[in-house]
């Protein structure tokens, strides 16, 4: 028995189709729709009390205003009670989005949690006040690091640089403050500087970066478009000189407003003895 035979206005028909429903998803869906992503972190002699220590990562947010996908990253965070939270660059394009940064970090508030954030390219690039951020977080108690260490409590230190695509990286000042503690911290924008760092800075237990918003669009596992400074990164884990790091898939847009195959990510991580 012959096969039928497609037309050519009905292979047309279903590559319309098909057109069709990709950008439904990618302008419509899929923007709108958080992952969140949950990873154990072994740590060799993690004090009993850190055991289940939460932290997420929030990156690349671009935020404009408070939509689905903020409350959805607000109300995740909260369902998982992370103990510290960590907002990794590129959170506002504009200096006129200063007030949704504010509220977003109102949002985030809780006792007993920890909210630190690091600069990205877009604060550089967008010309957005240094001294204005920190005046924004800092109402909101959260803390800026730029090229500089932090202590929480004496058993955690998180050391951040400046980005490396728009900033000024002082690596010997990020970590010169950061002593001999349970868990260590790295944290920096755009993942590229992950594979320049030299062994002598020192073991993490964990480094974490954005950036890349895992190519915003992917066919398969390919992502046609990074921006510059993602270096061989896209997204997930990967091994650099300083231990195991994260690169988060991000969560907001640039460019294009659409995500197709990438959603947006909201990665959560856990401590565990190990």
């Amino acid at each position: 028995m012959k096969r039928p035979i497609l037309s050519r206005r009905q292979m047309l028909l279903g590559s319309g189709a098909a057109a069709l429903l990709t950008v439904v998803d990618a302008f419509g869906i899929e923007p709108r729709w958080l992952r969140v992503t949950e990873h154990d972190v072994p740590v060799a002699k993690l004090p009993k009390i850190l055991n289940g220590y939460r932290i997420a990562q929030v990156t690349d947010a671009h935020l404009k205003h408070i939509g689905l996908i903020e409350e959805a990253i607000i109300r995740e965070i909260g369902q998982r009670d992370a103990s510290l939270v960590l907002l990794t660059g590129d959170m506002i394009n504009n200096p006129l989005h200063l007030h949704v940064l504010e509220e977003f970090c109102q949002n985030l508030k809780s006792r007993g949690r920890t909210v630190l954030a690091t600069l990205g390219n877009w604060e550089h690039w967008a010309h957005v006040p240094v001294s204005l951020l920190q005046k924004i977080y800092q109402s909101q108690k959260v803390k800026l690091l730029i090229n500089e260490s932090v202590s929480i409590g004496s058993a955690i230190c998180i050391s951040a640089t400046d980005d490396s695509t728009g900033g000024i990286v002082l690596i010997d000042k990020t970590v010169s403050d950061c002593t001999a503690v349970a868990v260590k911290l790295f944290l920096t924008h755009s993942p590229e500087l992950l594979d320049r760092l030299p062994e002598t800075v020192g073991h993490f237990d964990l480094a974490l970066a954005g950036h890349t918003h895992g190519g915003q669009g992917r066919i398969g596992s390919f992502a046609p478009f990074l921006p510059p400074g993602s270096g061989r990164f896209i997204s997930g884990w990967y091994e650099v000189p300083i231990g195991r790091a994260y690169v988060s898939c991000g969560t907001g847009m640039t460019a294009i407003p659409a995500r197709f195959a990438c959603r947006p990510e909201l990665p959560i991580f856990t401590l565990r003895q190990g």
